[in-house]
């Protein structure tokens, strides 16, 4: 028999796995530095979802569980429709790719519509949301704010993938050539308040915080942060002609009502897997990123103990008697 104890061993793959074809596998991670309760997450996110048919939930440890959903496009309309959150705490989704081990999946991005305040009346457009978006994190959506050449909102719509282990970003400077600098703020869709008052990073409380406290960079005497960086989500869509803003307004707070309930089916299986072929390539280079972050701490190490090594050497001997 022969020892297995350290080998580096590849398996031949068994042909088109089942899984491939009808079910997609989503990895949910609660970002919280509090112990949870698996079955008290499980009936609320389940619950939101509006109990899905043939999903299986499992524990895997370490505050993370496994979504198998059968019905693939149930599964996409859920992530589609995140971030989600549970007892104030989010849960963030993430897709289990083919080759990877459960643990290895990246839970340090986080997809979010990000709304964009501030932005003048000239700069209000699709453009604007994608030069942003792209400082942000990994542009995943824009939304044009214009419909028909006219204005539907005074801000811009920007779904993006941010590193959620650092600082929440609240805004920036927008440079005017005859004007003194705008700043422009963010609003965080469906974010509860569960980020750090202190230094703006999510998943733990101000009392166990040991970052120093973040100032505000349109005023350094005052916080960065404070209650209210999330707002209600705002669904997407044009205003049709002949539709008066009570019945949009309406119809908007009907859509949002029925936003967990929709049933799949809606959309046709091309745009299903252009959804999920978007998210998984979203995914790539936040893991590249995720990589070149542990090959530059792993390469820093290693010069760190070359110079150590060197300053052993360096050092006068001391003489045997």
């Amino acid at each position: 028999m022969n020892n297995i104890e350290g080998k580096v061993i590849k398996f031949n793959k068994p042909g088109e796995l089942g899984y491939k074809r009808n079910c997609l596998n989503v990895v949910g991670k609660v970002i919280s530095e509090k112990e949870i309760n698996f079955k008290t997450y499980k009936n609320a996110l389940l619950g939101m979802w509006g109990n899905p048919q043939e999903v299986a939930v499992t524990d895997i440890g370490s505050k993370k569980m496994l979504f198998n959903f059968k019905d693939r496009k149930r599964g996409l309309q859920i992530m589609q429709n995140g971030p989600w959150n549970v007892k104030g705490n989010m849960v963030n989704l993430r897709l289990w790719r083919e080759g990877e081990s459960v643990f290895e999946v990246d839970h340090d991005f986080m997809e979010f519509w990000i709304q964009v305040h501030g932005i003048p009346h000239d700069l209000m457009e699709k453009e604007t949301c994608n030069v942003i978006g792209e400082m942000l994190g990994v542009l995943a959506e824009t939304e044009d704010p214009k419909v028909d050449g006219v204005l539907r909102r005074s801000y811009l719509r920007i779904r993006v993938s941010i590193n959620i282990t650092k600082a929440l970003p609240t805004g920036f400077w927008l440079d005017r050539e005859e004007m003194p600098p705008l700043w422009v703020f963010f609003k965080y869709e469906r974010l509860p308040d569960s980020y750090c008052f202190n230094c703006g990073i999510l998943g733990h409380e101000k009392k166990s915080c040991k970052n120093p406290i973040a100032m505000a960079c349109w005023d350094p005497s005052k916080k960065k942060y404070s209650p209210g960086l999330g707002v209600t989500q705002i669904r997407p869509g044009p205003t049709m002609r002949g539709e008066n803003s009570k019945q949009h307004g309406r119809k908007e707070a009907e859509e949002e009502q029925a936003r967990e309930q929709m049933g799949p089916g809606r959309e046709s299986g091309d745009e299903q897997s252009s959804k999920e072929s978007r998210i998984r390539t979203e995914q790539a280079p936040q893991q590249k990123i995720r990589e070149k972050s542990v090959w530059k701490n792993h390469l820093r190490r290693d010069e760190e103990m070359a110079e150590a090594e060197e300053q052993v050497e360096a050092a006068p001997k001391i003489p045997d008697f």
